[in-house]
């Protein structure tokens, strides 16, 4: 029942008297104007702590006047109390009347000993209060007055008074010296408090207005929203102009209106978890604008106090462009491992061995088949990428490789050939290409190209053996056929003419000659078989691909 009594004393007072308060709280004023409302609202019912014992004590000790004075005091307190009709300024005036006509009449019946003079003290401290501090030091001029007017009263007997009896002048200007002093350091000391407080607001007002500023001017959308009704505050420019809501629309909606529905549940969620953390947060979301288009967005915001309530500031940048090219740059790495996928297979599955270096002559890359074709070494280790080139060529010929690659990195190709015995029955051959990599028209490595012409090269051999015993054969056939046949030629002509005893002599050389050229024509034939037998032709090979 009290509480109920007291919320309508509260309401009562207070929705009326604070409507009255001018200015604005970065004035000293209204401060000053909200203590004397408080002032009022506790005054009243704290008031009858004294007025009720006081009235009581009055009566029973003969002070009847002091009774209705108290009486009439509270009653007037009341009306200034709930009468806000009347300008805040003059229930000021009136209560500092009321006050000090009750401190005059109480210290003239009851002296230092009355609350007269307690009375006379809070007057001056309540000026210095609600009041600005030109009023507190004439509030401090009135009770020198006052004070020097009962003492002149009591050095005078200008009329009937009890002070006449209690006091001598001397004592009463000591005491009355004591207060104004008092007076006087409480006012100072609550000029200079307020003196502070003004330039606190003052600079409050300055950052507020600075912040502000920044907050209105920021290119960057951002926004303040109630963490418990997730409504809009505040939003600056640069989110009205992204967005395409005007202000008064944003204040009206909340920060689910720019989500998706599916998002909504757990944006609830990620602001109640971040309210209780009161931590920094971080993270992308999806917008939505005005006109239906969707946003990619970074937020960043903290929790901050408003005016009492826990509020987010909220700072928005659109990343669409970025995540987009985020997502095309992400196609595009997995276009380019496809490739290199499939370049792979065909660097593995090509027919020469391959090893790739860089500028300083570090293996980077190589394929299955470097071992076997790029043989830089009698015994051949495998590859390792990181290991300089250098670690694989045998000493005897790093001097040739070193003027290979000085050509190379001069933008030649160079191309030799190096055999190697396999065995003690086989050798191979293998043809080195060194061809330079280049880069921004620099070369900035070398690529070794290693492929197996052995049978390339034993097929040159058979033909080169081959075309030695050809020419042989060409020299038997114009020279040693050519006699015989030139002999029995001639001797055939001279049968045409011979006689009967130079005939059997003709058919003798005849015969000799053709045996002789039937000798010369057997020899070429086991030359011949010889090739043939010596040098096959393999029909399975083509000199052109083994080049």
């Amino acid at each position: 029942m009290v509480n109920y009594w007291w919320r309508q004393y509260q309401q009562s007072v207070k929705g009326k008297t604070i409507s009255h308060i001018a200015g604005t709280q970065s004035e000293l004023s209204y401060w000053q104007d909200l203590l004397f409302f408080n002032f009022l609202f506790y005054c009243l019912p704290i008031s009858f702590i004294a007025v009720i014992p006081g009235v009581f004590m009055a009566v029973n000790e003969g002070y009847t006047v002091i009774a209705y004075v108290d009486l009439i005091s509270l009653l007037l307190l009341s009306i200034i109390t709930f009468s806000h009709q009347i300008p805040l300024k003059i229930r000021k005036i009136f209560i500092i009347i009321i006050f000090y006509t009750l401190a005059i009449f109480l210290i003239n019946l009851l002296g230092y000993i009355g609350p007269g003079v307690f009375y006379l003290f809070a007057i001056t401290v309540l000026i210095a209060l609600v009041f600005s501090k030109r009023y507190a030091y004439w509030s401090i001029l009135a009770n020198t007055l006052i004070l020097s007017f009962f003492a002149a009263v009591i050095r005078f007997k200008l009329f009937y008074s009890p002070l006449n009896h209690e006091y001598t002048t001397g004592q009463w200007i000591a005491f009355s010296s004591n207060l104004i002093f008092l007076n006087i350091i409480l006012v100072a000391l609550i000029n200079r408090i307020f003196q502070s407080l003004q330039d606190t607001i003052d600079t409050k007002g300055h950052l507020q207005q600075r912040y502000k500023g920044i907050f209105d001017q920021s290119p960057m959308p951002m926004w303040i929203f109630d963490t418990s009704t997730l409504k809009f505050l505040e939003v600056n420019k640069a989110a009205v102009r992204h967005y395409g809501y005007a202000e008064n629309e944003f204040l009206q909606m909340t920060i689910k209106d720019i989500r998706l529905d599916t998002a909504i549940s757990n944006l609830e969620k990620l602001v109640e978890t971040n309210r209780k953390s009161g931590l920094f947060y971080q993270g992308d979301a999806e917008h939505i604008k005005k006109g239906g288009e969707r946003i990619h967005v970074k937020i960043e915001s903290n929790l901050l106090m408003l005016d009492g309530q826990e509020v987010r500031l909220v700072l928005a940048t659109d990343i669409t462009d970025q995540v987009k090219s985020e997502r095309e740059v992400n196609k595009a790495n997995l276009k380019i491992k496809r490739s290199e996928a499939s370049l792979r297979a065909i660097f593995e599955s090509a027919a020469d061995g391959f090893v790739l270096l860089d500028h300083e002559l570090t293996i980077k890359a190589f394929n299955s088949k470097a071992k076997g074709y790029v043989q830089l070494n009698k015994n051949q280790t495998e590859f390792e990428a990181g290991r300089n080139i250098y670690e694989y060529i045998e000493s005897s010929k790093q001097g040739y490789f070193r003027s290979a690659i000085k050509n190379v990195f001069g933008g030649e190709i160079v191309e030799y050939d190096r055999r190697y015995r396999r065995d003690a029955t086989s050798i191979q051959w293998i043809r080195f290409t060194l061809t330079p990599v280049i880069e921004d028209e620099v070369v900035k490595g070398v690529c070794i190209t290693g492929r197996d012409v052995t049978v390339r090269k034993l097929y040159l051999q058979n033909l080169e053996d081959q075309n030695k015993t050809f020419r042989e054969i060409s020299w038997m056939q114009s020279h040693l056929v050519r006699a015989p046949l030139a002999r029995i030629m001639g001797l055939i002509d001279i049968l045409k003419t011979a006689r009967d005893d130079d005939f059997d002599e003709a058919i003798n050389y005849i015969l000799s000659s053709a045996h002789e050229l039937d000798g010369v024509i057997n020899k070429i034939t086991v030359e011949s078989n010889t090739i043939i037998s010596k040098y096959p032709i393999p029909i399975d090979i083509d000199p052109a691909k083994s080049n």
